[in-house]
């Protein structure tokens, strides 16, 4: 089994500054959308980056 939290599909095109694509957590009422579902579902992983502002907080 795997825990996988759920964002938003990606946009139809890249960032036009990173030329990477934006996503979004998926969340209701205040909570973040996850599930544990059977590892024979996942088809494929992918690393996901933070946006940070002109600074990366020091608690990072």
């Amino acid at each position: 089994l795997a825990y996988v939290e759920w964002f938003s599909p990606f946009a139809l095109a890249p960032d036009r500054t990173s030329g990477m694509y934006k996503i979004t957590r998926s969340i209701r009422d205040g909570e973040r959308l996850a599930s544990i579902i059977p590892v024979s579902q996942i088809y494929r992983s992918i690393h996901l980056l933070p946006k940070f502002g002109s600074s990366v907080p020091r608690t990072w």
